[in-house]
Order: C-alpha cells, then structure tokens, then sequence
C-alpha cells in the first residue's frame, strides 16, 4: 500500500532493482509504477536470481548477477534505480550509492526502502535481535551481512546523495499476530536451517545456544518487522 501511493503516479521507464534477491521488490515496483518500460534487476546470487526469473517470465524483465559497488551499466541509463531493504547486506553502503546515482539519468527517481534499529517495540526488537544473528552467521559463512541501520545513519546516506523534490516517509509493517504460534514458529525454523548450514563450524554450539535464547524470547514478546524509512527524489 506504501509503494502503492508514493509510485503511481511515476512513469518508470528503465527501472533498476538492485540487490533484488529473489524479486519481492521487484513485484512492488510493478505492481506500483504508473507504467515501466522494463525492470532490470541485479544480485550477487545466482541462486536468488533463478527464482526471480521463474517468477518473471514476461520479456520486460531481466536478471543478472552483479556488484551493487561496481554496476555493469553505462552511466545514465537508467530512469528509475531502486534498493529495498538491501543496503545493510552490501560491503560498501556509500559506493553502492554512488553507482546507482551514476547509472541514473538527471532528473531521474531514486528509492531506497530500508529498515532501521530505532523506536522499536518489544516484539520488533526481536526482530532485530534476530537479524543480528543471521547477520553474524552470514559473516561467518563469508556473506557480507551487516547490522540494520540507525536511523540518522540512514537519513545521511541520503543527505549525501542530494536529491531533488525528496520525499522522505516511514511506516511500520502490520504488528498484529506478533505473538501468533505460527508467526513464531516461522522465524524458529529459519533459525533452526541457519543452524543446518554452521554443521561443519566450531562455533555452531555458540549460536545454537544463542538461537535458543531467542526462541524462548520470541514466546515472551512475539517478533514483528521494524520500521522503515523510505527516501525517494530525483538526480
């Protein structure tokens, strides 16, 4: 509904989703713009982008496997660049910025969605509690996963960027049915899988421990999404 309002009114044109994993963004871009003329959208896993082109069949959708730090792209050739609840996961937050600015046409829209760590309530702490965990499991693995963002960090991401005629807004995923047996249970088996993957690592009992932690916490206060901050303006 959030994308919905803020982008249907956008003529997209040539759209960039980058980080688009397997393609959740890329459905809102969509589902949202006014109208588009193709979606490109860019990942480091191939695995992810295989499923995104399963899901995206038609002939204005594409997916390659790229650096979000060093696009495959001539400069300007894009009239829309997005990221979406990505720019935690890249090594260099303010390069992958700075690409994305330097494939966008002037006048051209840029949006980032992305969660942050502030204002939260007991069951969205959870959550980035959890997020966490994942992310420091994933380093261990060797994928960069970074903690969320504060929110004044985020905001001077975009500041950086100077963009026109920006709109900045924040919304909170719906909290109901934190507490639902099913909704815990979900986050428990993503948990228990990230667990699987650590099989050959010492420091799997370490994080077996933590995952048990977390699930007894999750029984006490639910878990829910956080915040998000959305910025959208033009080049």
């Amino acid at each position: 509904m959030v994308f919905e309002k803020l982008l249907q009114g956008i003529d997209g044109g040539r759209v960039l989703d980058v980080a688009c994993g397997t393609g959740q963004f890329t459905k809102a871009l969509a589902g949202s713009l006014n109208s588009f003329d193709s979606i490109t959208g860019v990942d480091v896993d191939e695995t992810f982008l295989s499923e995104a082109r399963h899901k995206f069949r038609s002939e204005k959708f594409f997916f390659l496997v790229a650096s979000s730090q060093q696009l495959p792209f001539e400069d300007e050739c894009f009239d829309l660049v997005a990221i979406s609840k990505a720019l935690h996961h890249v090594e260099d937050p303010e390069a992958t910025l700075a690409e994305m600015k330097r494939v966008l046409r002037v006048g051209g829209q840029f949006l980032i969605n992305e969660m942050h760590r502030e204002g939260l309530t007991q069951a969205q702490e959870s959550h980035m509690l959890y997020h966490h965990l994942r992310s420091e499991m994933d380093n261990i693995l060797g994928i960069s996963h970074n903690h969320t963002f504060h929110r004044e960090d985020l905001i001077r991401l975009g500041d950086r960027l100077e963009l026109k005629d920006r709109v900045m807004l924040e919304f909170n995923p719906d909290p109901a049915g934190a507490k639902d047996h099913e909704n815990i249970e979900e986050f428990s088996r993503k948990m228990d899988d990230w667990i699987w993957k650590l099989e050959d690592y010492p420091e799997k009992s370490k994080f077996a421990e933590k995952v048990e932690t977390l699930k007894s916490r999750f029984r006490e206060h639910g878990i829910s999404r956080p915040p998000q901050l959305v910025i959208l303006g033009r080049k």
